[in-house]
This record gives C-alpha cells, sequence and structure tokens, in this order.
C-alpha cells in the first residue's frame, strides 16, 4: 500500500509540476530605397556643321526598394537644355529615354519610355507590387541629340555645353 501511495504522489508531482510559456518575437523592417547611377556624365560632341550629336556612351539606373509603391522622378536644371556659359544665348535640346522592364509582376509606369525632353518632370513609378530584387532593377538612360534644321543658326563653339539631371526615389 505504501508503495501505491508513493506511487501516487510521484504521479502527481510529475503531473503537477509540467508548464508551458510563450516566447513572442516581433521584427521589423526598415524601409529602403536605393539609386546608383554608372557611366555618369555621359558626354555628347558635336561636329559644329548643325549634324547629330555623337553620345560616348549610356548610363545604367539600379533602383532598389523595400516598398511596393515608389516613384523615381527625373529633374532637369535647364529644362532639357544644355547650356554654356562663354556662348550665352546658345541652348542646345536633348533628349533622355529609359529602357528597361522595371520589377517583374509589378503595375508599372514609366514616362521616359520614349526619348523626352526634360522640359517638366518624368517620372518612373510602381503602382502596385513594386518590391525590387536585392540586386535591383536596371532602366538604361540613353541621351539623344537631333540634327539642326537646315535653317537653324549654328550651334556656337564651346566646351562648357551641360545640364545636371536630379533623380530621385520616393514612396507615398
Amino acid at each position: 500500500m505504501k508503495k501505491y501511495v508513493v506511487l501516487l504522489v510521484a504521479a502527481l508531482v510529475v503531473v503537477g509540476s509540467a508548464s508551458a510559456a510563450s516566447l513572442v518575437i516581433n521584427g521589423s523592417v526598415t524601409q529602403y530605397l536605393n539609386l546608383t547611377i554608372t557611366n555618369s556624365p555621359i558626354t555628347v560632341t558635336f561636329a559644329g556643321d548643325g549634324t547629330i550629336g555623337t553620345v560616348d556612351r549610356s548610363a545604367t539606373l539600379n533602383i532598389k526598394a523595400n516598398k511596393v509603391l515608389w516613384t523615381v522622378t527625373f529633374t532637369s536644371a535647364n529644362l532639357g537644355l544644355l547650356k554654356s556659359s562663354t556662348a550665352v544665348g546658345v541652348n542646345i535640346p536633348y533628349y533622355l529615354q529609359a529602357t528597361g522592364s522595371g520589377v517583374v509582376g509589378a503595375t508599372m509606369t514609366n514616362a521616359l519610355a520614349t526619348a523626352v525632353q526634360l522640359t517638366s518632370a518624368k517620372t518612373i513609378a510602381a503602382t502596385a507590387l513594386g518590391r525590387t530584387p536585392a540586386n535591383g532593377v536596371n532602366y538604361t538612360l540613353i541621351v539623344t541629340v537631333a540634327a539642326q534644321a537646315g535653317t537653324d543658326t549654328l550651334w556656337q563653339a564651346a566646351t562648357d555645353y551641360t545640364d545636371t539631371l536630379t533623380i530621385a526615389i520616393s514612396t507615398p
């Protein structure tokens, strides 16, 4: 009988000593928006006779974003014109195109899918499901300059024609 009492007490101790606890693990991911540009500056050379300008290279824009909605905005300091500090009043219009597929599976818009003069801000945007791969997505930035019309006055010789594009990424 003593054995049964000892076993009963031992069983109660074992059953009574069981317990459980929970561990909650929380996490957070910081917003990440990043742009990089390779092959800057781009140089356009003109023969001086009004023919089309020769561009030395294209640039690559890499976009990385961990948000589903984002916008890359392109603005030109000179409204899409190459200006010179020595050839005052001479402005050479140029056009910018951004080619690329964007984020696979995302809803994308690209106001630079065809070459445009940046007389106002233009955008590339992910409007749904726009998180990029860790390596980002690439757009090739292509600059073109058309030949002058036959009745145009030739552009003045100078080596300091320039414009600066500001390219920024944001999210709502």
